[in-house]
């Protein structure tokens, strides 16, 4: 079936030049993650990374490791806010300007913040002009152009299909970077970083067409509905309250524990990029093969309440090994366990969607999208300073404990939640499979 401006599939025209830009993008965001945590704790240490192998336990580096993830956590909850506040904006801009036009802005501050972090490497600038760069690049909500983009170019019947691809290229680029890391230093990851960004700017500007034309564009006073930029207000109505409380406090949890991540693992274990690299690859192959494969029929198998509570069971369990294994190797169980741990997230979106009618799915996305931006910056600023409380007494496990009392109260919260009504149809399966 021909999209609504001839893109008949996944490779017609366009669209290569689309998955290689997303792809890009994606792979470049990755590698940053992996090298950041060992840039501020050289940044405040006079340029010199204190943490390295059994100095991890020193002074110096709780220190550096404080001040750098509690700052840096800081930057996330602010970039989260100018994300919240931007997205409808972005959008107004995008159906005024064009989606092409705003993508390739968002990839040129992309590329510019990459090339300060570089700088802050080999130039020794400051690091927070990263910081800041890194807000602006969230601001322009890049993952909703990509969702627009695919929007204009499909139709109803394709979108679900063309959604899931878009998440899956997302997460390819976690099964490629860390293989990356392994063989490159630290500096030439940020160089690569910075190629893989600049071959995005340059695929997008010459590979991708406009997906609207001149007649679809519409002026800023047509768009700017206050309902549009406005829309959080549906998701605490009677039918959706507790829904979105249980989305608050676990979404919220999740982006705290993978905020912290890589910090802890060099707190408690003093493990650089290269020791953490094939643990990422392999959790990124977890994450591939449940989201592709096992989803699909656990959605046949359980009810959409059994969903949730089999993603915080496995999300529980994974925090407690991560917490609790003696030597680092250990955390190689993880490939078995953590695409399971984090399902949860697309079976309640799933019930939002579920649960309103065609009219309201636009609005109820917008939100819910609104939603996940603000606890992805919550999160990870109470998670780091959590992680800064109790690393100067030893217990470097005290987040993720945190994480697993969440779930187990979140688990009982769903276990004896009234859903909203339709929230447990068969529709519901198809949507399930195609929003992890």
């Amino acid at each position: 079936m021909d999209g609504p401006n001839g893109s008949s599939g996944r490779c017609s025209s366009g669209w290569p030049s689309f998955w290689l830009s997303v792809v890009f993008v994606a792979a470049s965001g990755v590698l940053n993650g992996l090298i950041l945590p060992a840039l501020p704790t050289a940044f405040f240490n006079g340029g010199t990374d204190p943490c390295i192998g059994e100095a991890h336990d020193s002074p110096a580096c709780k220190a550096a490791l404080s001040r750098g993830s509690r700052i840096g956590s800081n930057f996330t909850l602010l970039g989260s806010i100018c994300v919240f506040i931007a997205s409808p904006f972005i959008a107004l801009c995008c159906d005024r300007l064009g989606r092409k036009p705003m993508m390739v802005l968002g990839q040129i501050a992309n590329l510019v913040a990459v090339l300060s972090l570089l700088a802050v490497d080999v130039l020794g600038i400051s690091l927070y002009i990263y910081f800041c760069l890194s807000i602006v690049v969230a601001s322009f909500c890049g993952q909703v152009v990509f969702f627009l983009w695919i929007a204009d170019r499909t139709t109803p019947e394709q979108r679900v299909a063309f959604f899931a691809t878009l998440a899956a290229a997302m997460d390819v680029e976690q099964i490629v970077t860390p293989l990356a890391s392994l063989v490159a230093s630290k500096r030439n990851c940020l160089i690569l970083s910075a190629l893989l960004s600049l071959l995005a700017v340059v695929v997008t500007t010459f590979g991708m067409p406009e997906s609207i034309s001149e007649t679809q564009r519409r002026s800023f006073s047509a768009a700017a509905r206050p309902s549009r930029l406005l829309q959080l207000g549906i998701l605490v109505n009677k039918k959706f309250r507790g829904l979105t409380v249980l989305m608050l406090i676990s979404n919220s949890v999740h982006a705290g524990c993978g905020s912290v991540f890589m910090f802890y693992l060099k707190a408690h274990f003093g493990a650089d990029v290269k020791d953490v690299a094939p643990i990422i690859f392999l959790n990124g192959i977890s994450n591939l093969c449940v989201q592709v494969f096992v989803v699909k029929h656990l959605a046949r198998c359980f009810s959409v309440r059994g969903i949730i509570l089999l993603g915080y069971f496995f999300g529980a369990l994974n925090c407690l090994i991560i917490s609790f294994v003696p030597n680092f190797h250990d955390l190689y169980v993880l490939a078995l366990t953590s695409g399971l741990g984090v399902i949860f997230s697309p079976a309640i979106q799933a019930i939002y969607m579920n649960s309103v009618g065609p009219s309201e799915m636009g609005q109820v996305q917008g939100a819910v999208n609104s939603l996940m931006t603000l606890t992805g910056g919550l999160g990870p600023v109470i998670f780091s300073r959590l992680l800064v409380l109790f690393q100067d007494r030893g217990i470097y496990w005290t987040p993720y404990m945190l994480t697993v009392v969440s779930n187990i109260f979140c688990s009982l919260a769903v276990a004896f939640m009234k859903l909203p009504e339709k929230a447990e149809d068969d529709s519901l399966n198809v949507q399930l499979e195609c929003s992890a």
